[in-house]
């Protein structure tokens, strides 16, 4: 699986808190750093609707008239408390509160006319059109090419794990490892206990968790959850190194994994995305003294714009989770 986002689109999902977010209590008047939540909170914004929209999917043929009447009336409050997050960026604001009120307006036109009246096709077809003006300004001011040079090439060369590997036990692990996996697993437990250095002890215990995901049929059972708590260990430790992403992601697709694989399955995103919050603080805290690290910035940029658990992705045969899983553990088997 490949963790350098360069180019192209991206997508947001984040809690709400009380005032902005908890981005809100990093203080600094650093063009960075302002544009950061900027970039932070427009797709917050995006994902919050996007998210409603598939709700509406979920339950649109299932439900009488009064339950999605019901639903719509709550998506409308949701929309309009969104409008209490600030941008720096007054033309992204002006933007973002065009499309909120034009959500309302599409919702209130779906709740009075229905979603099959020639109204809302009316109306819908000219919010599809505004919409995408407003992702083509996002999507050209905030790509990771405004904030960052870092090649492809430079990426993968400094993200290489290797580099950070120093203990002389580690080869005995991957010696090990082919012979007796449980035993391996002890020694590497131990390998990370006793390093020092956090970034290095990360990737250990990236490791760890890997291995229990990967073969979850000869370790444990409930390898899956074993996974799922390292991953989340390294998470709340709240330091910063360019590997939380990388964790965040797969404490995320491992846990969706067991919450269900349809496209109808309980897909908590806010927990996943309280997560986030949390961990795109940690490398924003960073980042403030670290300006010109441009690997922390991608590492913000990722975590802020990793798109959210869709229900209906590309995939069709489930939610989108399915693929994600796939695509970052089955290369390790």
């Amino acid at each position: 699986m490949k963790w350098l986002l360069l180019t192209g689109v991206f997508f947001l999902g984040l809690t709400k808190s009380s005032g902005q977010d908890l981005l809100d209590s990093v203080k600094s008047n650093s063009k960075v750093i302002t544009e950061l939540k900027d970039t932070y909170r427009a797709f917050y914004v995006n994902d919050i609707i996007t998210d409603q929209k598939e709700m509406i999917n979920v339950v649109l043929n299932d439900n009488s008239d009064e339950e999605m009447k019901s639903l719509l009336n709550g998506y409308i409050k949701e929309c309009e408390a969104l409008k209490k997050y600030n941008f720096s960026d007054k033309a992204l604001g002006a933007y973002i509160a065009e499309y909120i009120k034009l959500t309302v307006q599409s919702y209130k036109v779906a709740k009075d006319k229905g979603f099959k009246s020639p109204e809302f096709r009316k109306d819908y077809e000219s919010y599809k059109s505004k919409k995408g003006k407003y992702m083509d300004y996002l999507y050209t001011t905030y790509s990771t090419g405004h904030f960052i040079k870092l090649t492809e090439q430079e990426y993968y060369k400094i993200n290489d794990k290797n580099n950070y590997i120093k203990s002389p036990d580690y080869a005995n692990y991957k010696i090990l490892k082919v012979k007796n996996l449980k035993a391996a697993l002890k020694l590497l437990d131990s390998i990370a206990d006793h390093t020092s250095n956090f970034q290095e002890s990360v990737i250990y215990k990236i490791e760890i968790a890997d291995q229990y995901v990967v073969h979850s049929d000869t370790l444990k059972d409930n390898g899956g959850e074993i996974a799922i708590e390292k991953y989340k260990a390294i998470l709340d430790q709240n330091r910063y190194c360019i590997y939380l992403f990388e964790s965040w992601l797969k404490w995320r697709t491992v846990t969706q994994q067991n919450n269900g694989l349809s496209k109808t399955s309980e897909i908590p995103n806010d927990e996943y995305n309280k997560m986030r919050e949390q961990v795109a603080l940690v490398i924003l805290k960073y980042t403030v003294g670290n300006e010109k690290d441009e690997m922390a910035i991608n590492e913000f940029l990722l975590m802020a714009t990793h798109d959210n658990i869709m229900r209906f992705g590309d995939y069709q045969f489930g939610n989108q989770n399915t693929v994600e899983y796939h695509e970052i553990f089955d290369e390790m088997k």
